[in-house]
């Protein structure tokens, strides 16, 4: 009987002891269950910060991309033409303007003025390799535009036995966002539909007076593909020559 009374006290020792170990196991349960929660709030209030802080950088970065395309507004960018054409005792502005008028059907008597024209920064290139292009700025926007308007109306252009290529000057960025689409510019060239690719980078397709603007390269192909179908039916089906609007 002695011993099964001490059995039974070492076994409620035993107890008391676990009944402690456990009621502390708890405590630092309980404890990490609301250091969980509390971290839980915090990461969620991270993410929220962090959508937050992505969004204004996002706006942040399309609204420098709008200021530096526009203070290129009133430039544009000539590729091909030969390095070192420029001579040696002739200004950029000057060498530009008799490079245009050799081109362009410029009028003689115009009051174009080029502010500055050079070529892209960049090492310069040898024999074998591509010229770099020249930039140039007009002191009007309308002087620029009526250039690319008439480069337009030219088609291609030769200065000098060279093919040249004018284009308008725009942020490395806004050059790739516009190139996205040209799978649906070849499309619309191919169908024979009038296009118009306006800033900063938003494609126009006109069909029997109706204009669609698309931002979406699969879905410009996929409305493309079905107004030509839709337009298509019951009509001559010989593609007209392909146009393309300014």
């Amino acid at each position: 009987v002695a011993e099964i009374r001490e059995d039974i006290s070492g076994i409620k020792s035993n107890l008391g002891v676990l009944s402690q170990r456990v009621t502390a196991t708890e405590s630092k349960l309980n404890k990490a269950e609301s250091t969980l929660v509390e971290f839980g709030g915090r990461l969620d209030r991270m993410e929220e910060d962090l959508e937050y802080q992505s969004g204004y950088s996002r706006d942040l970065w399309d609204r420098v991309q709008d200021l530096e395309n526009r203070s290129r507004r009133n430039n544009i960018r000539i590729l091909g033409v030969p390095e070192g054409a420029e001579g040696i005792n002739i200004s950029g502005p000057a060498f530009l303007l008799t490079l245009l008028r050799d081109c362009l059907p410029l009028p003689e008597a115009g009051d174009i003025e080029i502010e500055r024209a050079h070529r892209m920064l960049g090492p310069k290139p040898g024999p074998d390799q591509c010229p770099r292009p020249i930039i140039a700025c007009f002191l009007r926007f309308r002087d620029r535009e009526n250039i690319l308007r008439l480069a337009g109306e030219e088609g291609e252009l030769h200065w000098r036995g060279e093919k040249i290529m004018i284009f308008p000057d725009m942020s490395r960025e806004l050059a790739m966002q516009r190139h996205h689409f040209t799978p649906a510019r070849r499309r619309c060239m191919a169908l024979g539909l009038r296009y118009a690719l306006q800033y900063p980078a938003t494609l126009r397709v006109t069909i029997d007076g109706r204009s669609r603007r698309f931002t979406d390269l699969e879905e410009a192909l996929r409305e493309i593909d079905l107004l030509w179908v839709q337009n298509e039916e019951g009509t001559d089906r010989r593609c007209p020559q392909p146009q393309r609007e300014r």
